[in-house]
């Protein structure tokens, strides 16, 4: 899996989306990701060489990021009383448990 099959593979997925949006929202998961598996290298900006399983996780948070935007990210809902509830976290749990911070000595 590569940059350029995730974002093909979520504009087929969300034919309502431009380019522009599915680069805009790659940016967003892509940061995502290097916040969480890289918190203090800021020097890595992509998925390195070797991680490209990695680029499964970032299309996952594409899609919860797009999913999330409308009332499909609804956890609880009410009829008469229209109440209806969102989840508070940014990225969800599920997403984030996959991931494990890369950390080291610094040099």
């Amino acid at each position: 899996m590569t940059e350029t099959t995730v974002k093909n593979s979520i504009a087929l997925k969300f034919p309502h989306l431009s380019m522009t949006d599915v680069d805009e929202i790659y940016e967003m998961a892509l940061n995502d990701y290097l916040r969480i598996v890289y918190p203090f290298d800021k020097s890595i900006v992509d998925i390195p060489v070797g991680h490209e399983r990695d680029y499964s996780w970032v299309k996952a948070r594409m899609i919860d990021i797009v999913e999330r935007s409308g009332c499909s990210s609804a956890k609880a809902y009410s009829e008469n009383g229209l109440s209806i509830s969102f989840s508070s976290a940014y990225i969800t749990d599920e997403l984030r448990r996959q991931l494990v911070g890369r950390v080291g000595v610094p040099e």
